[in-house]
């Protein structure tokens, strides 16, 4: 451990008292000279102890430094020999990898070819079940062959005399050369006569169709002409409805013109009547008549208006006798003299 305070001075012994921030720098300068120096000590130090001790601690140095040099040779020749001990191992190193690597590759090379292996064998194995099945089905098919010629051998036999009379019939004939141009004519009238067949069947649905569409257009016609039936009655109760109302009214319409040309006489008595009463108040009150005959409803609110003031003043006649006791002769013609002298004005 460092000091608090560093000494430079020398202790009991000598040069192994030195501060340690020092001792480094001495030592590397130590090592770089060959003489032996050494520093006397202090007068009070006792000089055969220390002598000795420093012989002894001389000799302690000499076989450290011989033990190191030992160790440093030795631990040169170990250090050689673990470099090659290291190089051997990196070798061995690379090899194992290397063995590592082509290994690794050759397990993934037959894992690779165990996998497509496995889809050969899979693969073989469909086809092989697809050719089993193709088998087991040519068989079937083969079956069915065998049953087919079997029956085709006995339809042949069947048909053998068919054949010899064809045969006969060509030998006979000089319209047919052979038996394919038999063949073919029978062929053709074969399809002839199928299409007559069809053609037929089309002019039966045809003939039916059209029986349908016949139902069809009577129905509806039936329809039609009992809406047409249900329509004429409904008008001919109407039009008998129609004349009844039409009498009704002829009736009141004969009834209303000779009503109306007995009646036209006393209406034309009454329109004169009107006139000549319009004429005479206006006559009385001085003036010209304002309408003409035509306009009777304005006469007839001239002669209400002249009513109403007469009725008043016939109140007033009888309001002044009962009050009198005059007689109504006197009023009368008093009254006819004032009115004389004073005619009435209209409001």
């Amino acid at each position: 451990m460092p000091r608090i305070k560093p000494t430079t001075k020398l202790g009991v012994y000598g040069q192994y008292d030195l501060n340690p921030q020092q001792a480094v720098n001495l030592y590397i300068e130590s090592k770089l000279q060959n003489e032996y120096y050494k520093k006397k000590p202090s007068w009070d130090v006792a000089r055969l102890g220390l002598d000795l001790m420093g012989i002894q601690s001389n000799r302690e140095y000499q076989q450290v430094t011989k033990e190191q040099s030992r160790m440093r040779k030795d631990c040169q020749k170990k250090s050689r020999i673990n470099e090659k001990r290291l190089q051997e191992a990196n070798k061995l190193v690379e090899m194992l990898l290397n063995n590592f690597v082509e290994v690794n590759d050759f397990l993934k090379s037959c894992e690779a070819k165990e996998n497509e292996s496995y889809a050969i064998m899979e693969s073989e194995r469909n086809k092989q079940i697809n050719f089993n099945k193709k088998i087991e089905k040519i068989e079937d098919d083969l079956q069915i062959l065998r049953h087919f010629i079997g029956n085709f051998e006995s339809t042949v036999k069947q048909f053998q005399p068919f054949e010899d009379v064809l045969e006969e019939t060509i030998q006979s004939s000089s319209v047919y050369g052979s038996v394919e141009e038999l063949m073919k004519r029978c062929d053709s009238l074969l399809l002839v006569q199928v299409e007559i067949s069809e053609i037929e069947q089309q002019k039966i649905q045809d003939i039916e169709l059209i029986r349908e569409n016949l139902l069809k257009s009577t129905k509806n016609a039936l329809h039609t002409i009992t809406g047409l039936n249900n329509d004429l009655s409904n008008l001919q109760i109407r039009y008998v409805h129609a004349c009844e109302e039409c009498l009704k009214w002829e009736q009141s319409i004969t009834s209303t013109k000779n009503y109306m040309a007995l009646n036209e006489m006393k209406t034309n008595c009454m329109l004169d009547v009107i006139f000549h009463l319009y004429d005479t108040i206006c006559k009385r009150r001085g003036e010209s008549p304002k309408f003409s005959m035509e306009h009777v409803e304005q006469q007839l609110d001239f002669i209400k208006e002249e009513v109403g003031l007469m009725q008043e003043v016939m109140s007033v006649a009888n309001a002044k006798l009962t009050q009198g006791d005059m007689s109504l002769l006197a009023t009368k013609s008093s009254n006819k003299e004032k009115y004389a002298a004073y005619p009435t004005q209209r409001k």
